[in-house]
């Protein structure tokens, strides 16, 4: 399992995001997304000022693939004819902390 975080912003960054594309609408697509050789097993989405925050945990054949299918199934999702069209991908890699097995480290500082 990989952790990958995963940062979206709507397109004028000023103010709320849209109900529509709140925590709860975006988690639920981001688990439906048909990713090539990976699945989302769980992804925890915030709110925030300026968008988006998530990380999600893939299952794929190596961190690389996860990185790459998330960011994939994350361009579909910004694209025309996805959900969030207009917004844009800051951010889809993975959680440094979570990759180097130094998460419990992290918890205690």
């Amino acid at each position: 399992m990989y952790a990958i975080r995963l940062e979206l912003v709507p397109p004028s960054a000023a103010g709320r995001c849209a109900e529509s594309a709140g925590a709860g609408p975006v988690r639920a697509a981001l688990l439906r997304l048909p990713l090539d050789g990976a699945r989302v097993c769980h992804a925890r989405v915030r709110e925030g000022a300026d968008g988006l925050a998530a990380v999600c945990f893939l299952t794929a054949a190596s961190l690389l693939a996860a990185e790459w299918a998330l960011r994939a199934g994350a361009a579909a999702l910004v694209g025309p004819d996805g959900p969030l069209a207009g917004w844009s991908v800051a951010h889809c890699e993975a959680d440094p902390w979570f990759a180097l097995g130094l998460w419990q480290d992290r918890a205690r500082s």
